[in-house]
């Protein structure tokens, strides 16, 4: 039966340079503690229905959360994302191209409240509907910047940037797909990276 819920998708940006260039045990390591602090940073009680190389595909079905409890979980989620990088290039003590280029990582969330379902392949759950397909679509935009958070615009109807502790600017941009165009709006994440650094 379809129902309506939160896609949630946080991004690694920069994954296909680091694994493609970089040592891959320890570019491997490196990955799989970001993914991992990225599901411990959950507090929206979201499920994971699969990490996805270098994202984490996040549910929760019913009502859309407030866009700012949605905006505290993206804000979360990007502070422990770049404490932990920082941690990492102030001890490290390895000099390989990984380790080193670890810093230069960052994140992007997308979210989109959309109708899907999911079905069992075995022992592995699916996300299944035209909305997945939404949300995976806005992980490649034209955004030239690496590091923000994506909303489609029926998420953001109802909840004016007054509604932040800290408010919130919205740029406007579309996706064009072969079914036609998908807009968006977007806020940049670069002062939560400069309260870490």
């Amino acid at each position: 039966m379809n129902d309506k819920g939160l896609l949630f998708i946080p991004d690694i940006s920069g994954f296909t340079d680091f694994v493609s260039t970089m040592e891959i045990s320890h570019s491997r390591h490196i990955i799989q503690e970001l993914l991992e602090l990225i599901i411990d940073s959950n507090e929206l009680s979201l499920e994971v229905s699969e990490v996805e190389g270098d994202a984490v595909l996040f549910y929760k079905f019913g009502e859309l959360p407030e866009l700012s409890l949605i905006y505290d979980q993206v804000t979360r989620m990007f502070q422990s994302f770049h404490s932990h990088l920082t941690i990492y290039e102030q001890n490290r003590t390895c000099h390989c191209l990984a380790c080193i280029s670890a810093i230069n990582l960052s994140l992007k969330v997308i979210t989109h409240y959309g109708e899907f379902t999911m079905f069992q392949v075995k022992h592995f759950n699916q996300l299944f509907g035209k909305d997945v397909i939404v949300a995976h679509q806005l992980l490649k935009n034209d955004i030239d910047h690496s590091e923000y958070w994506l909303i489609t615009n029926g998420m953001h109807k109802g909840y004016p940037s007054a509604t932040f502790a800290n408010p919130v600017q919205w740029h406007n941009g579309a996706k064009q797909t072969d079914r036609g165009e998908i807009p968006f709006l977007y806020t940049k994440l670069h002062q939560v990276a400069k309260i870490v650094s």
